[in-house]
């Protein structure tokens, strides 16, 4: 009993709030001049349509109770969102006029309307008459805590995608290794990312195939666990390791593979052409084999990328084990080691 009382007091003594109803101009200042920072790393990366964002600019005009949104103090004065960014969002993109107001339900005769297209006694009630509650966590609380209660949040209306969480659970330097490899170019390329709408952008795709890499490059030749899981693992036993060796490791294998398999890396042979979809187990296997493989070996197939081609359709088409490998059962043990050795094995033997 002693150590759930000492246990429930810490949490007492290390998360330290502050609330405070702020007007909506007041948020929208805030925004502009960054003291909150609405796009923290860890958050969901897609947004709210004009619709969702008029209809809580409706619920202002009618006087509708609104959740309170919470921030995180990161210095005195600077605050990232941790619950309510499509709210602030919402809140500063329509007092800056950057969208009009649309299918709106019972004041309709305002859709259409910008912010400051409004008549003016309307505005200068959004402006300064409706509250918003800001529940803040001071720079003084536990790290730890504050990431807590970001998890507990999120977790109760729609559901965190894996990363989302292991954004949060696993914040250090691999993290942010994570982000700055998820904008390397011939990745965004065979994701189809051609901008932050895009849907692998938005559902952290990317994220998940660099961790994926290290994750089964790791640990091919036993996996013994769901990717899932052992993406997890990968991040908490390398959360503050240090970065620069990964980095060389993918930026190498990812270079290695476009130039062997070109435009068609990633990708299951079709007919007489390929599939333009990027397919996981495809990925595993190219990326992975060719960070095993002698260097030398991979300058010899730079120049021969006919004949890899070749061979790797030969063997989807031709190696049941490996076709198996990359279509049925993906995250098995037996398929992971089968995928990335067989493929490994082709490049070795290719004639080049």
């Amino acid at each position: 009993m002693k150590e759930i009382l000492d246990k429930f007091a810490r949490a007492q003594e290390s998360l330290v709030t502050q609330q405070s109803d702020f007007s909506l101009s007041a948020i929208a200042d805030m925004v502009k001049l960054e003291s909150i920072d609405i796009t923290p790393h860890y958050q969901r990366r897609d947004r709210w349509h004009v619709e969702k964002q008029s209809a809580l600019i409706e619920s202002f005009l009618l006087n509708i109770p609104v959740p309170p949104v919470y921030l995180s103090e990161d210095e005195y004065g600077t605050y990232t969102v941790i619950d309510g960014k499509q709210r602030i969002t919402a809140i500063y993109e329509f007092l800056s006029g950057k969208f009009k107001l649309k299918d709106l339900k019972e004041v309709q005769e305002l859709n259409g309307f910008t912010f400051e297209q409004l008549p003016s006694q309307l505005k200068r009630a959004l402006s300064i008459r409706p509250f918003m509650r800001v529940i803040t966590l001071l720079k003084q609380s536990d790290p730890e805590l504050k990431y807590e209660v970001f998890l507990r949040l999120n977790t109760g209306g729609e559901n965190l995608k894996a990363q989302e969480v292991r954004n949060v659970a696993f914040a250090g330097p691999l993290n942010d290794l994570l982000f700055e490899l998820s904008e390397n170019e011939f990745l965004r390329k065979k994701l189809k990312i051609t901008s932050n709408k895009s849907a692998a952008y938005r559902s952290m795709d990317d994220l998940e195939l660099v961790l994926r890499f290290f994750t089964i490059r790791s640990r091919w030749e036993n996996f013994g666990k769901k990717i899932s899981v052992a993406m997890d693992d990968f991040m908490a036993e390398n959360q503050h390791t240090e970065v620069n060796e990964l980095r060389e490791i993918f930026l190498y294998s990812i270079e290695r593979c476009q130039k062997l398999w070109g435009d068609f890396s990633f990708q299951k042979p079709l007919n007489n052409g390929w599939r333009e979809q990027l397919i996981a187990p495809l990925f595993d296997a190219q990326m992975v084999a060719v960070s095993l493989l002698d260097s030398g070996r991979v300058q010899e197939l730079e120049g021969a990328q006919d004949a890899v081609l070749s061979a790797t359709r030969d063997l989807y088409e031709n190696d049941p084990e490996f076709h198996k490998a990359v279509t049925q059962a993906t995250g098995d043990t037996l398929a992971i080691r089968n995928r990335v050795l067989k493929l490994k094995n082709m490049l070795e033997s290719v004639e080049v």
